[in-house]
């Protein structure tokens, strides 16, 4: 399993459309940023299985 994680949350949701993940699925999770310890707006994905193979596909658009 991996995560794909972003600031960018329309960037993840066009990738999770790519995958045929339901909008739903998209987790929020502030994330602190190392630099100055601000916690930053992000989202991720947990993506395992077949759609983690896509990922590798060629096929797999590319969003941004």
């Amino acid at each position: 399993m991996v995560h794909l994680v972003s600031a960018d949350r329309e960037r993840l949701l066009e990738l999770g459309r790519a995958l045929g993940f339901q909008a739903a699925w998209l987790q929020y999770k502030p994330l602190k940023d190392p630099r100055t310890g601000q916690r930053l707006a992000a989202w991720h994905w947990d993506v395992w299985g077949s759609r983690l193979a896509r990922l590798d596909a060629p096929d797999t658009p590319r969003p941004g």
